[in-house]
C-alpha cells in the first residue's frame, strides 16, 4: 500500500468520523405529528395525560384496552366504568357505535375527545359539528373556557398553537348540557371569548353519559405544560365519575405502531443508531482494504492429460506386429462385458437366452442382432488362433451394438 494511498484512505475516515460527530451532535427537530400515543413525549403525544390517569387511580380502577372497542364489548359486556377516547380523529363504524350507545345506556359513561367521532353516535344524540373558518382571522388560536361556575376561570386558556377547529352548531337543549366554548383570538389581542363556539358538552343516554371534546389537542403534551393549561384539562376530566374504572383506549391512536424488526430498538435511539451506521461503514471499508492488499493473481494450472488412450494405442499396436489376434480380442471382449456390467447392471458369467433378452432390453437392441453378437463372441473366445478379418469383424459388431 502506496504512502499517498495511505493519506487518502485517512483523510477519508476522519471526513466520515467529523460527519458523524456533526449529525450526531445536532439537535432533533420538534416532532409535531398529532400520535396521541401514551408513551410520546413529542408535543402531541400524551405521556403526561395517561400518567397523569393512570397515577390518579389505583391500579384495579385503570385499564387498558388494546382492542377494538366493538370487540372488547363483546366479550365484556358487564364491564362498568368510563370509556375514555382521545385521538385526533375517532371513526366509529355504525355496528361498533351501537354497541358504544348499548354500554353506555346500561349506566356508564363514554368519553371522546376527537374532532370528529362517526355519523351514527351524533345522529344518535341530535347533534351537529361544523369546522370553523374565519377569513377574517387567519390565526386559529383557540380561546378556552369551561362553563360550570366552579370550573370558570376569569382570564380563558389560550391554546397558542394554529389548529383546525370544529364546534356544535345544533344541540338536543333537552338532553344535552354545554360544558365548554371557545373563540379564535383576535387581532387585537383581546383575551376574551366574544362569539363563543360550543365544542365540550355532556348528553344523558339511557342511564348512562357520553362526553364529546372536539379539541383534543387540550390533552396534549404541549397544552399540558404551558402554563397553567393542565388546570383546564384537571377540570375537564372532573366529569369522569371518580367511583368508575377508566378504560382507556389504545386502539384509536395515530401513533399506533406495530414493530416487526428488532432493528427498531437500534433506530429508536440517535447514539446507538448512528453506533450501528458506524459499524456498517467501517465493516465495508475493512472488507475493501483487507481485500485490496491480499488479493492475488491465481495462476492456471493445466490438467494432467489423460494418457490412457495413448497407453491402449501402443499396447494394441504391439500385440498388431506380433500378428497375436487373439490377445486382442480377448481384451476387447473382456472389455465389453465391463461395459455391460457397469453400464446395464447385468452379470455376465451367464450368456443364455435370459441374459440376451435383458440386454437386448436395456440396450435398445433387437434379440436377433444381441444374439448374433454374444454368439459370434462366444465362438471367438473358443477359437484359436482367428484371423484379423475375425478380430475386425468382432470390433465393428461391438461398434454397433453400443451406439444404440
Amino acid at each position: 500500500m502506496s504512502t499517498k494511498f495511505k493519506i487518502l484512505a485517512g483523510l477519508l475516515l476522519l471526513s466520515l468520523a467529523v460527519l458523524i460527530y456533526m449529525e450526531s451532535s445536532e439537535e432533533d427537530p420538534i416532532n409535531w405529528y398529532a400520535s396521541y400515543n401514551k408513551k410520546d413525549k413529542i408535543p402531541y403525544g400524551t405521556f403526561v395525560l395517561y400518567n397523569t390517569l393512570k397515577e390518579s387511580k389505583a391500579s384495579e380502577k385503570f385499564k387498558e384496552i388494546e382492542q377494538p372497542p366493538y370487540e372488547y364489548l363483546a366479550d365484556s359486556s358487564d364491564q362498568k366504568g368510563t370509556y375514555f377516547f382521545v385521538n385526533d380523529y375517532i371513526n366509529f363504524d355504525e355496528a361498533e357505535s351501537i354497541k358504544l350507545l348499548d354500554w353506555v345506556s346500561k349506566g356508564n359513561t363514554l368519553y371522546i375527545s376527537a374532532r370528529g367521532i362517526g355519523k351514527t353516535i351524533l345522529d344518535t344524540l341530535s347533534l351537529r359539528t361544523e369546522a370553523l373558518y374565519d377569513l377574517n382571522n387567519l390565526e386559529r388560536k383557540p380561546l378556552l373556557q369551561l362553563v360550570h361556575p366552579d370550573l370558570r376561570t376569569t382570564n380563558p386558556y389560550v391554546l397558542d398553537i394554529e389548529i383546525q377547529t370544529s364546534y356544535f352548531n345544533e344541540i338536543d337543549t333537552l338532553q344535552t348540557v354545554v360544558l365548554g366554548a371557545y373563540d379564535l383570538t383576535k387581532d387585537n389581542d383581546t383575551l376574551s371569548i366574544e362569539e363563543p363556539k360550543l365544542h365540550f358538552v355532556r348528553h344523558r343516554f339511557g342511564e348512562g353519559t357520553i362526553i364529546i371534546h372536539l379539541m383534543p389537542d387540550v390533552f396534549t403534551n404541549y397544552f399540558m405544560l404551558r402554563e397553567n393549561n393542565y388546570a383546564y384539562t384537571e377540570s375537564a376530566l372532573r366529569y369522569i365519575p371518580e367511583e368508575d374504572i377508566l378504560l382507556w383506549d389504545n386502539h384509536y391512536k395515530n401513533g399506533k405502531t406495530i414493530q416487526t424488526s428488532p432493528l427498531y430498538l437500534l433506530f429508536k435511539n440517535k447514539y446507538l443508531k448512528w453506533a450501528y451506521y458506524t459499524l456498517l461503514i467501517g465493516v465495508v471499508l475493512w472488507v475493501f482494504f483487507e481485500g485490496k492488499r491480499k488479493q492475488r493473481a491465481i495462476p492456471i494450472i493445466d490438467p494432467l492429460p489423460n494418457q490412457t488412450i495413448a497407453f491402449t494405442k501402443t499396447i494394441a499396436g504391439m500385440y498388431l506386429e506380433k500378428g497375436d489376434h487373439k490377445s486382442i480380442a480377448l481384451h476387447q471382449i473382456n472389455h465389453f462385458m465391463e461395459h455391460i456390467r457397469s453400464e446395464y447392471a447385468i452379470p455376465t458369467a451367464d450368456r443364455g437366452l435370459n441374459f440376451i433378452e435383458r440386454l437386448a432390453s436395456k440396450s435398445n437392441n433387437t434379440q436377433e442382432d444381441t444374439k448374433k453378437l454374444i454368439d459370434y463372441i462366444t465362438s471367438i473366445s473358443q477359437k484359436y488362433p482367428i484371423t484379423k478379418e475375425e478380430l475386425l469383424k468382432l470390433n465393428k459388431l461391438i461398434e454397433a451394438f453400443k451406439t444404440l
